[in-house]
């Protein structure tokens, strides 16, 4: 056999294999493409299945606060409406039609709740909160992952002064399940068992509410560090030194500086508008190049 005929007989030999190596490269993309694709949905999946309605304290007419929370954290929520004295331009509203005051804060939280009742069948739990906390909502629905919604609970900060047993902060933003939001209302504000007259601390009226109901406050949200998860100030206050259990007012004592402050925290409160971006900058966007990092340099 000459060279040509060699030849010949091996240029379909060697398509053969660049064809099957082909084959097999384009199959190996599209079985990885495909793996990432199920694991995408299927955390994608487990995501939707914590239903988190966001509602939130609004003083009407403050629209720097209502846009910055619109821009940045409220957004990742399932759902959401304001609660003010006035209806918010093209946001959903539950409208208390008072006169904007302190005194209506616990009106606002039984027009909240009512409204949750309406939509247990759409979401399983009802976050409170106000315009001026910043929350990582994909901590919160982490945390709320290892709890049941058919639980009659409500999680928070807990401050363990004024009355007993203590109380959540509203500030810092206080979650409740769909049947703890059932119970509070059906039971007891539509029989009246609930105290519903105006009161300015609407967290003690919760709280002397949820216990007449048989609905559990849990404020042991810390980390298996010691590290809180739901903050009533700015991220500076719980990193400053001395403020460790806020004067006694805190039931957990926290550290200071990286001690304070779990890795998945989930709400900080009495931040400002500018500060909301500042916050969802940092979390969402910055990131360190991974390509100039010194390893001899990298101590946490």
């Amino acid at each position: 056999m000459d060279s040509s005929q060699r030849r010949l007989l091996l240029s379909p030999l060697v398509v053969l294999i660049v064809w099957c190596l082909a084959v097999y490269i384009i199959g190996r993309i599209a079985l990885s493409h495909n793996g990432d694709e199920k694991s995408k949905a299927s955390k994608d999946l487990g995501r939707k299945k914590v239903r988190v309605f966001c509602m939130l304290n609004h003083k009407a007419g403050d629209e720097a606060r209502a846009r910055a929370v619109l821009e940045t954290w409220l957004k990742r929520c399932d759902g959401y409406a304001f609660v003010s004295t006035r209806e918010r331009t093209g946001s959903p509203t539950i409208v208390v039609p008072r006169n904007e005051s302190r005194l209506i804060l616990w009106v606002k939280v039984q027009a909240m709740l009512r409204r949750a009742n309406t939509l247990r069948n759409e979401y399983d739990w009802f976050l409170k909160t106000d315009d001026d906390t910043y929350v990582i909502v994909e901590n919160l629905r982490l945390f709320l992952s290892n709890h049941s919604a058919t639980e009659a609970v409500y999680f928070g900060n807990e401050f363990s002064h004024d009355i007993p047993g203590g109380f959540l902060s509203g500030g810092a933003g206080y979650v409740l399940s769909k049947t703890a939001v059932q119970l509070i209302v059906e039971k007891g504000f539509d029989t009246g068992l609930c105290d519903l007259a105006d009161h300015e601390v609407e967290e003690h009226r919760l709280a002397q509410c949820a216990g007449k109901v048989g609905v559990r406050q849990d404020g042991d949200t810390i980390d298996h560090l010691g590290r809180g998860r739901f903050f009533p100030y700015g991220p500076e206050k719980h990193f400053t030194p001395g403020n460790e259990d806020l004067g006694g007012w805190s039931k957990h004592r926290l550290g200071h500086h990286f001690n304070c402050c779990s890795d998945t925290a989930i709400s900080f409160h009495y931040i400002t508008p500018i500060y909301m971006y500042i916050l969802d900058y940092f979390i969402y966007i910055l990131q360190p190049s991974k390509d100039w990092t010194n390893a001899e340099n990298t101590d946490v």
